[in-house]
């Protein structure tokens, strides 16, 4: 559950002091995230009236959970160099209104710092944290604002079916809650449920059958509704179906609570080596922690572990990943949560240790005795998996082993949207009254990662413009 905005209530009054939940509305939210809260914003400046329903106990989903920063690349061109694979027309809009959408958020109250650079893949990105953190800082002012504009908020009610007229267009949507069961109508519905990483299901049929060992590094309430409602109203899938964001986390025998997310993100994985249980390496660890993580999650158990020596311990490892983190230790970081670190002072001793969580020996001693070879000569090709930089040896005692699993953030792929945030079907054309925004919209990003904050504040933006615009209800 997110850091707590102070409320208990289910449902939070409007600002007229409506105490009877509406059933009749122009336009209603499905989810109080980043892209859900930007929407209904969007729509009520637009002079529609909004209900937002809410999963989860409170406003905020993943947003809240998140590290709060609002990045992404400063040119197309970057963008399709590390997305190459993304929705282009949607990696166009998202880098072009970015600087618009940061002064929307500067409007209205979510507070920024100074702008930071070297985020996301290859430190090409740049953007703003938000601060002091993601509740305070932007979580809390666009609810007021929501609340302020007149619109309405319910929390821990979830919509379970849409509803739409003869001609496929959506007028309404089913809401159940403690309280019972309704249907709202309306002119449209905005999908921001935030992505379908949190359905073992979903998540094992497009994803990896090892999902259900990864760490949840997201709001438990972003189990696909959004998909699911957009599929059953004629909508259309996205690219990217297997795709998630990822990070490379410790494994720990007790839960993690949400404030050591970013603490014990393992970034310095792409300085290391990655290995899974069967003691290889998979994946090119130079292209980011990212990409380990989704590769891990497609691993035997979904487990491996990063080694190292202490020349990568002492230098690159203890480097801030990015610029406002301060240097520290992250061996020490993961000791302290209860994860396993394996020490050595040899390589051999290492991988017998390594054998006492299942993994081959001496396979994990020719991997890494290969890799120094490939280092030692220069000839990075000549690794069974090439490796794009920084290929280095693992010589200098003590040898270090971190036991590693993936925790997923956000699923890539979702459902097929145009430019103006409307839901697609099968044949690209609108589905009529459906807009679409944050996690829920499909391929901004693709493997590669161009901001989910970034993408959920664009896609809220033209979701609730258009889906205010959208017509009177039949």
């Amino acid at each position: 559950m997110p850091p707590s905005l102070g409320r208990e209530p289910r449902l939070v009054l409007n600002a007229r002091g409506v105490s009877d939940p509406s059933s009749v509305v122009d336009v209603v939210v499905c989810g109080a995230g980043m892209g859900g809260l930007v929407a209904a914003i969007a729509a009520l400046e637009d002079g529609a009236s909004v209900l937002v329903v809410e999963k989860g106990a409170e406003p905020g989903g993943s947003l809240a959970l998140s590290g709060g920063y609002v990045w992404t690349f400063p040119t197309f061109r970057e963008y399709t160099r590390f997305v190459p694979n993304g929705d282009q027309d949607l990696g166009r809009i998202l880098v072009e209104d970015f600087a618009t959408g940061v002064e929307w958020l500067v409007d209205h109250q979510v507070r920024l710092g100074a702008p930071v650079d070297g985020l996301g893949p290859d430190r090409a990105g740049s953007g703003f944290r938000i601060e002091p953190d993601p509740v305070s800082g932007a979580v809390e002012p666009m609810v007021k604002a929501v609340l302020d504009l007149g619109g309405a908020i319910e929390c821990s009610t979830r919509v379970v079916r849409l509803e739409q007229d003869e001609d496929g267009r959506v007028v309404g949507a089913c809401v159940r809650n403690a309280a019972g069961t309704r249907v709202v109508r309306c002119n449209s519905v905005i999908l921001a449920t935030g992505g379908f990483q949190g359905d073992a299901e979903l998540m094992a049929r497009h994803v990896s059958q090892w999902s259900d060992r990864a760490l949840l590094r997201a709001s438990s309430s972003s189990t696909g509704d959004g998909l699911r409602l957009a599929l059953t109203a004629g909508a259309a899938t996205s690219r990217a179906l297997n795709a998630v964001y990822a990070h490379v986390m410790p494994k720990l025998d007790r839960p993690l609570d949400a404030g050591g997310f970013r603490a014990l993100t393992q970034f310095y994985v792409e300085e290391c080596l990655l290995l899974n249980l069967d003691g290889v390496r998979f994946v090119d660890e130079s292209r980011g922690d990212a990409l380990c993580g989704l590769e891990l999650l497609r691993q035997r158990e979904a487990a491996g572990f990063i080694v190292l020596d202490e020349e990568r311990h002492r230098g690159s490892v203890m480097e801030p990943f990015v610029p406002d983190m301060m240097r520290s230790d992250p061996l020490a970081a993961v000791r302290s949560a209860g994860g396993n670190v394996i020490v050595a002072e040899s390589l051999d001793e290492l991988c017998q240790r390594l054998a006492g969580f299942g993994v081959p020996p001496m396979s994990a001693l020719t991997t890494i005795s290969g890799f120094d070879a490939a280092a030692e000569a220069g000839v990075p090709d000549a690794l069974p998996v090439p490796r794009e930089r920084g290929l280095h040896t693992c010589r200098q005692a003590p040898f270090y082993a971190i036991q590693v699993i993936p925790g997923v953030t956000f699923t890539e792929g979702g459902i097929r949207v145009n430019s103006e945030a409307q839901a697609l079907d099968r044949d690209d054309r609108p589905v009529r009254g459906l807009f679409v925004a944050g996690v829920d919209v499909g391929a901004i990003s693709n493997t590669g990662y161009a901001g989910a904050l970034s993408a959920a504040l664009i896609t809220g933006l033209r979701a609730g413009i258009h889906a205010a615009r959208a017509g009177v209800p039949a």
